[in-house]
């Protein structure tokens, strides 16, 4: 296939990945786009946040149209999916089955939902993905090798929880390295020591870069803000801070401790206006400290902590399995206030589109809603089907399950994370449960391959 039909693929397939967003008349707002709009376009280090994505959206809409950052979203990603093709799809026509998978998954799937909204979300796949390549790829070309290099280190920026989710992956695969009865499956698949160190020093390159980005803008020379209030937030969702508090609050008669009573959801904690977080000053370094002593606190108190494990465990597997995407509930935008606001500020143009997409008119039918997640269910649960035929079949290629294994130990990771410190929300796993379906589609495809190999063999 010549570049020009290469490069027309991509069109088609970013063009398929925003389906939604044209379907909605405008890309999907999130209330937290507000925050990256804002952080990117005054060019400042916004509160949580890291201002990589911020940046991205600055410069890829050109200051012109959110259409242009979608479309670049869609482009990256079907050009990472492309790579994992090229390098573990050992087929003779690669492109046409490259374009069939994501004409498949791009409808099934929450992957073109995540492509068409303003977040960050879609880059936590490609994190994914690209650790992948650098793992397990052998004779990758060196024009390939240094795209994925920048792709693994940008996508890792453009969202605080990347650090973790990289740790995680790494950390996994450096004890698997120490266990003997998997040394043989490291050998088959590729992965040395070597490897391990040069993508751990990745990973400190993005954490400094980050760091120093944010510093240049009049920040702090750190990755982000917050961590500690999130993770008191999340405590509150657990029922142990409030636990804790009263217990010690007749002896230590903090100010809080008035508002134990009214504590409930993390989420209300932390932006609702009549909470305490936000009548004491909500983002301020005094806060920061406050709440960082304070988390210290709860969490080296062995029962506390054995609480919290217990319920991180139990988080991690509900959000694994919540992968629905919908343009309504936690995404419901007011017409006048949040992101709407931020386009009519900087897309002028745009604002009219905006105000009156499905999205913020509340024109989305829920029966369709819910028959796209039901097929996406079905899509997901039969890809994971797939997967376990995929690990009993001893004839596979066992550098494949080792690929397929790491793709659901960054799931459940992912889930982890989210579990951990933030909340159990269907996008936060819909953003890369469609992961599953690359290994399960390779899998049916060799499966097809050897009864046609069969068939013309027995002739």
């Amino acid at each position: 296939m010549s570049t020009q039909q290469k490069w027309f693929c991509f069109f088609v397939s970013s063009l398929v990945l925003c389906i939604p967003a044209f379907y909605n008349g405008f890309p999907f707002l999130f209330p937290d786009t507000v925050g990256y709009i804002d952080s990117g376009f005054e060019n400042r280090v916004g509160n949580a946040r890291t201002w990589l994505y911020a940046g991205f959206l600055r410069h890829s809409s050109l200051w012109e149209s959110l259409w242009i950052v979608i479309f670049a979203q869609g482009m990256l990603v079907s050009g990472t999916v492309y790579l994992m093709f090229k390098y573990f799809f050992e087929e003779k026509k690669l492109e046409l089955s490259f374009i069939s998978y994501l004409l498949i998954v791009g409808t099934t799937t929450a992957v073109s939902f995540h492509v068409s909204m303003i977040m960050p979300d879609i880059f936590t796949p490609i994190v994914i993905l690209c650790f992948c390549l650098l793992i397990f790829s052998e004779n990758m070309s060196r024009r390939d090798y240094w795209l994925v290099i920048f792709l693994f280190l940008f996508s890792s920026g453009t969202h605080n929880s990347h650090l973790v989710l990289n740790l995680g992956l790494v950390g996994g695969l450096a004890v698997g390295k120490l266990i003997k009865k998997w040394q043989p499956f490291y050998i088959k698949a590729g992965i040395t020591s070597r490897k391990i160190g040069f993508i751990t020093g990745l990973i400190v390159v993005t954490h400094f870069s980050v760091c120093a980005i944010h510093y240049s803008k009049g920040g702090d020379f750190a990755a982000t803000r917050g961590g500690s209030i999130f993770l008191f937030a999340r405590l509150c969702d657990f029922g142990i801070a409030q636990s804790y508090l009263n217990e010690n609050c007749e002896e230590w008669g903090h100010d809080i401790c008035n508002y134990v009573e009214r504590m409930t959801l993390g989420r209300h904690y932390l932006w609702a206006g009549t909470s305490y977080f936000n009548k004491t000053g909500n983002w301020t370094a005094e806060n920061e400290a406050f709440y960082k002593e304070l988390v210290w606190n709860i969490l080296t108190t062995p029962k506390y902590l054995k609480k919290y494990m217990i319920s991180c465990i139990e988080a991690t597997f509900m959000q694994f399995f919540s992968f629905e995407s919908s343009p309504l509930s936690e995404m419901e935008n007011s017409k006048e206030n949040g992101p709407i606001g931020q386009v009519k500020n900087y897309f002028p143009n745009y604002y009219i589109a905006a105000y009156h997409s499905r999205q913020i008119q509340g024109n989305y039918d829920t029966i369709q809603i819910n028959l796209n997640n039901m097929v996406q269910q079905i899509v997901l649960y039969l890809a994971g089907f797939v997967l376990v035929l995929l690990f009993f079949d001893e004839n596979y290629d066992k550098k494949q399950k080792m690929l397929a294994l790491f793709i659901l130990l960054g799931m459940l990771i992912n889930a982890f994370i989210a579990g951990a410190t933030s909340g159990v929300y269907s996008r936060y796993q819909s953003r890369v449960a469609w992961l599953i379906t690359l290994p399960a589609f390779w899998y049916l495809f060799a499966i097809y391959r050897t009864k046609i190999s069969d068939k013309l063999f027995k002739k």
